[in-house]
This record gives C-alpha cells, structure tokens and sequence, in this order.
C-alpha cells in the first residue's frame, strides 16, 4: 500500500493524536491544520484519502469536502465530527460524496480500518476502470 491520507483539523492536538495512533499503518500521512491549507496540500501532492473534521474556522469540513469533490474526485473524502446533527451528515452525503463519516471521540482503529478500506477499494476501482 504506498497510499496518502491527508488529516484536516484546526486542533492541533487532536491532529498530533491522531497522527500518532495512525503513524504504524501501511499509509503516508499529511496534515493540515485549515481548509485553505488542505487545499493547497491536495494542489500540490498526491492525496489517496482525506479525513476533515466539520467544525474548522473559515471553511467548514463539508465546504472542503464539497471543493475536493469536484476539484479531485478520485480523493476519498471521510468526515469526523464532534457536533454530529442529521444535516450535517446530509450535506457531508450529498454535497461531499462522502465515503465515512465519524463523530468524536472516535476509535482509531475503525477510523484506521476505514482508511484502509478505502484504499483498497479505490485502488480496486483504478485497477477497473485502467
């Protein structure tokens, strides 16, 4: 697996946990701490997946996800939220296409297993679609 997962999240700490807990998986991991710094992360490297979380200053996770949707739909977009409410998740769905969606504290070894399975599938799906 030589997979990229790009970490959004304005808290630095629960950024630095998460990449901690995740840093043994068969995966290259990026962080950014905005959604204008994600953006320009997935400008300029190649990104397999992305986790934002929802509650961000400036730009919501949804509003992220919804540009990676279209600026770079073959990134797997999951989302993870402390604030979890039905429209939220609605417009993560439809406005995001969204693969996951979390609520925190979540259990890293299911956010780490949704990671995987999305790269499994993705590459399932460019092997395909070759």
């Amino acid at each position: 697996m030589n997979a990229t997962v790009l970490l959004v999240d304005d808290d630095e700490n629960l950024l630095h946990g998460l990449a901690r807990v995740l840093r043994h998986q068969p995966f290259r991991l990026l962080t950014a701490r905005s959604g204008d710094e994600a953006m320009w992360v997935l400008k300029t490297r190649r990104v397999d997946v992305i986790v934002a979380d929802e509650n961000m200053p400036g730009m919501s996770g949804t509003e992220l996800l919804a540009w990676v949707a279209r600026e770079c739909p073959h990134v797997v977009r999951i989302v993870l939220t402390g604030h979890a409410t039905a429209a939220t998740a609605i417009r993560a769905i439809n406005d995001g296409g969204v693969y996951r969606f979390f609520t925190k504290p979540c259990h890293e070894v299911e956010l780490a297993l949704a990671i995987r399975k999305a790269i499994e599938e993705k590459d399932a799906t460019s092997r395909c679609s070759g």
